[in-house]
């Protein structure tokens, strides 16, 4: 069972005006913005973080948070749909035992690892599962290597466990295992660490701040960001490009978290700064951070649909030029992104389009993205006789009841 997420606006909306209580005292009871309060209530912005959806339910004096939800919980906001990789990819993050033997050779791991990522970035009907397969055997082997080797062994091992344990938190977060993701993320900043790697460091905060973002958890994104940011600082000058693009690719994350936390000056400002490193370093994805002026152009595109910006979203979106993109992830996040503005904007023919190009680079996005999940069920609550012959199977690849 999943929450209708955009109905928890409209509950909270009916919640409030049955308590008397204005759009303004609301939102100085629950410590948010007007302007934030609005788009809750619109359904512009979700109430992702648990601990403010208890908060609204306080002060709201509702007991029963399936009152706000229309479920009962323990469900985090965003529902849970469990992808049949995710218990062994579990236990094999769990296994601590000993490891014995000879040491995994480390040229043969290390392009295991790059096919595993080059398949996940890579458009396909079956990424998700594809890779899912995989991960048990390549967690338990770099493991392994961190273990039985030495010296300049090891400090190779741990990079790669490193790596891998980035991939393992991005497809974690995508399939809705946001504890399991979380732990990737920092054991992939241990690793990075122990490898006294600064830009990998600077990488696996990247990924440590996408789990947290994922998690509601904007003021923690934000500090892992920044904290990151000023860590790489000093080590800019006659910096290589991949430190170059990791330290825009952090930029560009601070970016959505600063216009999610309502902050658009911040938002422009570190935009502006990822858009003098990207004229340096070109289209790049060291470290697997896709990062160049199409990635600066679809921030801004991302950073404009947080805010509620819709007309300026699509504006900036019909003159970037997509395919110049090198990773899938990033196409289909400016595809349900164009599509949320276009749903916004009641334009549901343009909407439906953009999630119909998500299908048909990666259909279990449909599935698992809860963002694009959020927009099938906007457009199916209005959907008028002449979308639904193409709404109806996106309905059904999400496996949501028309």
């Amino acid at each position: 069972m999943e929450i209708d997420e955009w109905a928890v606006g409209q509950r909270i909306a009916s919640h409030r005006l049955r308590r008397g209580l204005t759009q303004v005292e609301l939102a100085g009871l629950v410590g948010i913005s007007l302007s934030m309060m609005k788009k809750i209530e619109s359904g512009d912005r979700l109430v992702t973080k648990f601990s403010q959806l208890v908060l609204f339910a306080q002060v709201l004096r509702v007991k029963d948070l399936r009152e706000l939800t229309g479920v009962p919980l323990p469900l985090m906001p965003d529902g849970h749909r469990g992808h049949p990789s995710a218990d062994a990819v579990r236990a094999a993050m769990m296994d601590r035992g000993l490891a014995a033997g000879d040491p995994p050779g480390m040229d043969g791991l290390a392009t295991a690892v790059e096919k595993s990522w080059r398949r996940w970035q890579e458009a396909s009907a079956f990424r998700y599962a594809a890779v899912g397969q995989e991960l048990p055997g390549l967690i338990r082997s770099v493991e392994a290597a961190v273990r039985l080797h030495r010296d300049a062994g090891r400090r190779r091992a741990l990079r790669e466990a490193s790596k891998l344990y980035q991939l393992v938190r991005t497809w974690a977060k995508r399939v809705g295992e946001h504890e399991l993701s979380f732990v990737a993320a920092d054991r992939a900043v241990s690793f990075a660490l122990d490898a006294d790697d600064p830009d990998l460091a600077g990488a696996a905060a990247w990924n440590l701040a996408m789990i947290l973002s994922a998690q509601g958890k904007t003021d923690s994104a934000r500090a892992v960001v920044s904290r990151a940011i000023e860590e790489l600082r000093p080590h800019l000058d006659d910096a290589a490009p991949e430190r170059l693009a990791v330290f825009g690719g952090l930029h560009l994350l601070g970016a959505t978290e600063a216009a999610r936390d309502d902050s658009g000056d911040e938002a422009q400002r570190l935009l502006d700064t990822a858009d003098q490193l990207a004229a340096r370093v070109g289209e790049t994805n060291h470290f697997r951070i896709v990062f160049g002026p199409t990635n600066v152009a679809l921030h801004r595109v991302t950073t404009a649909v947080e805010l509620g910006r819709n007309g300026q979203a699509l504006d900036i979106a019909e003159r970037v030029d997509i395919d110049q993109a090198p990773a899938v992830e990033r196409r289909l996040t400016y595809h349900i992104d164009i599509a949320r503005s276009y749903a916004r904007t009641q334009n549901d023919v343009a909407a439906v389009h953009m999630i119909q190009r998500v299908h048909a680079d990666s259909p279990e996005e449909l599935r698992y993205n809860v963002l694009a999940r959020e927009t099938l069920r906007q457009l199916m609550g209005r959907a008028k006789a002449a979308v639904m012959p193409d709404l109806r199977p996106l309905l059904t690849s999400a496996n949501l009841p028309d």
